[in-house]
């Protein structure tokens, strides 16, 4: 309940409506807390004290923004939807927390920052706990701190459900994400595709979500960001903009992994977007606050492994042993999403083949984007395995399940997007989706309701 307090003004800034509001602010609250710590880090004192004047300061933007036109597709009915369908495969967050990574980095992590500015530099900057690696962003970690300060303990299971909570509101923001660029569809269609991505979260390894990681939390939160980007029909609108960057910034301080990510998307975003210097400044805005942390953390010491032994080197200039790496990393990555990239690729090819026109009609962009992000970052992760200074073997065994998970949301997504498309009747395209027919009611209950001078034609959107 504390993180949901914490997260809630800024969710209603982000978002004018309290239904969805309830929904990201968990992410929300995560956001806030980490801006805590960098503060903390680079003033001193503590989390809470930090903490308390940015959290006044986002009740005094939710006031302030008040009166803007709510995001869409927020009601009540549509927040139940977002949330009920996945509570069930969420409940293990209840069991013993024992994940070995979560706490030798995460929970670590939490712990330092929760004892002040001081003591958390001399931690990221020690090389005693090297083994934590302290320049993994913070933010699975700075909520976990904000509540133990809080509630004034040190327990994991406190611990456990917060992370379990952030990630639960990222997934549901990757179904709402499905949900809106494909609202033009019948709506059974819509919710069960959008339902079905956000269950992709736990594959290919089952435990990641529920287990204290950051790993799917990063990878629902990008996913949802880069669909709203690339497949949106109007991604920099001002009623869906700000919930789309923090889920972008917020992927970007989950996981260095992240900051490969929102920058894979910002390379693509700014091709498809060249011609509008306005639209390249927001694609590249995840880019910059991922930074902030990477140079926070080599400033107070804090080295990244993967780039050390000069692995990259040895791969320009050709090395037998370095590029002799690829068929087993090649083989090991593809292994780990089985078939249902292969079923992703060749749904978007069927689909190009056949539904292409039907899918202009729907008003969808072209799925390429979305490939093209999963391609980049593919091999940023086959550059990072080529050139680790770890044991191959023990490195891909340790963590390829897990980058791997942002790779199956994508592909589900764009095998959703398909599927809606196939069901959607271009004869309707001018209609709105049937079960969100625009609300008489000017308060619009439904959330569906463009504001009062907005084209009829962006109802569907």
């Amino acid at each position: 309940m504390l993180l949901f307090v914490a997260g809630l003004p800024l969710g209603f800034a982000l978002t004018r409506a309290v239904p969805l509001a309830i929904v990201v602010a968990p992410v929300a609250g995560a956001a806030v807390a980490t801006v805590a710590v960098l503060f903390m880090l680079a003033a001193g004192g503590s989390l809470v004290a930090w903490f308390v004047p940015l959290f006044l300061l986002t009740g005094f933007l939710a006031w302030w923004l008040r009166g803007q036109p709510r995001a869409p597709h927020s009601s009540w009915r549509d927040a139940l939807l977002l949330t009920l369908p996945l509570t069930p495969p969420f409940l293990p967050i209840l069991q013993q927390p024992l994940a070995w990574d979560a706490h030798l980095i995460w929970w670590l992590h939490a712990g330092y920052f929760a004892r002040g500015g001081g003591f958390a530099r001399e931690a990221i900057g020690n090389v005693a706990l090297a083994f934590s690696h302290q320049d993994y962003p913070p933010l699975a970690s700075a909520p976990v701190a904000l509540i133990w300060q809080l509630l004034g303990t040190h327990d994991f299971y406190p611990a456990a459900i917060v992370t379990g909570a952030v990630t639960f509101s990222t997934t549901a923001a990757a179904v709402y994400a499905v949900r809106l660029v494909t609202a033009s569809g019948p709506a059974l269609v819509s919710w069960l595709a959008a339902i079905a991505v956000g269950y992709s979260a736990w594959s290919p390894m089952w435990l990641v979500p529920t287990a204290g990681f950051s790993d799917a939390m990063c990878a629902t939160a990008f996913a949802a960001g880069a669909v709203l980007v690339l497949l949106g029909k109007d991604p920099f609108n001002r009623r869906t903009l700000p919930l789309t960057m923090l889920l972008l910034c917020a992927a970007g301080l989950m996981k260095n992994e992240g900051l490969t990510m929102v920058l894979a998307l910002a390379v693509v975003a700014s091709v498809k977007y060249r011609r509008n210097l306005r639209h390249l400044g927001w694609t590249w805005l995840p880019v910059a606050t991922a930074g902030v942390w990477s140079v926070t953390a080599r400033l107070l010491g804090a080295n990244t492994d993967v780039l050390a032994g000069g692995g990259l080197t040895r791969l320009l200039h050709g090395d037998p042993d370095t590029v002799g790496r690829f068929p087993l990393v090649f083989k090991t990555m593809a292994g780990r999403v089985d078939w249902v990239v292969a079923y992703a690729v060749l749904a978007a090819l069927l689909g190009l083949l056949v539904l292409r026109q039907r899918r202009r009609a729907f008003g969808l962009d072209s799925d390429l984007w979305l490939w093209a992000v999963c391609a980049l970052y593919w091999l940023t992760l086959t550059l990072i395995y080529m050139t680790t200074p770890m044991p191959l073997r023990w490195h891909l065994i340790t963590s390829v399940d897990r980058v791997m998970i942002s790779i199956v949301v994508l592909a589900c997504a764009s095998a959703a997007c398909w599927a809606v498309v196939a069901w959607h009747s271009p004869a309707t395209a001018a209609d709105p989706p049937a079960g969100d027919a625009p609300s008489a009611d000017p308060q619009d209950p439904d959330g569906s309701e463009p504001p009062h001078g907005t084209a009829r034609a962006d109802i569907a959107f």
